[in-house]
């Protein structure tokens, strides 16, 4: 969340406190649960069956293996944690904990955002549509090769244009931008804003 702090102080330059308009802690919420959204996406699309997600769809340009456009339809975020914990019973032995991080490469990172930001149902719910780049030439069986040598996920851009309502926000919140999920230089899973628009307003990340 490092990133959001300089476009959240002038975010609350723009709106004064009696405006009609989302609060900072409305535009922290709403861009939290877009991209923890994107992630359960895309790591329930990488798991070994795939997982189903409610309210969450992914579509593919012919002759692709990596899902091109996810689209929500009143996708909740607190229904999505029970999906990803499933994903870890039936055994704890190191074996399977192993056989666990080769079905999902990402389940453990979803399982991390998702428990973080203590997402109950009714918290955020999320309606709109993103597309994903996943870099030239990038295929499924290319990136989990990559996955397996490096241990990393390849950097992956992905562009929003989502709605959040829910409990946790005080006014729907409209979040178009460009989104980098990527491996940090100390190894850790990373979603870092390249441009964003909060209802209509460009705000600087």
């Amino acid at each position: 969340m490092k990133y959001l702090i300089p476009f959240l102080l002038m975010f609350c330059l723009l709106f004064p406190l009696g405006a009609k308009e989302p609060t900072p802690n409305d535009v922290t919420v709403a861009i939290a649960a877009i991209t923890d959204t994107t992630i359960c996406a895309v790591a329930a699309f990488l798991n070994t069956p795939k997982l189903d997600l409610p309210g969450s769809n992914l579509y593919f340009r012919d002759g692709e293996t990596l899902p091109h456009i996810l689209t929500f339809q009143e996708a909740d975020l607190g229904k999505y944690l029970p999906v990803f914990l499933a994903t870890k019973e039936g055994g704890t032995s190191f074996f399977a904990s192993l056989m666990q991080a080769a079905r999902g490469p990402l389940n453990d990172v979803a399982i991390q955002y998702l428990t973080v930001h203590a997402w109950e149902e009714g918290h955020a719910v999320l309606k709109g549509a993103a597309v994903t780049d996943w870099g030239e030439g990038v295929t499924l069986p290319s990136l989990m090769g990559t996955v397996i040598q490096s241990g990393k996920i390849p950097d992956i851009i992905v562009t929003a244009d989502v709605v959040v309502d829910g409990r946790r926000v005080s006014t729907s919140v409209r979040v178009e931008g460009k989104f980098l999920l990527h491996s940090d230089n100390e190894g850790f899973f990373a979603v870092r804003p390249l441009t964003l628009k909060i209802n209509g307003r460009e705000v600087e990340v």
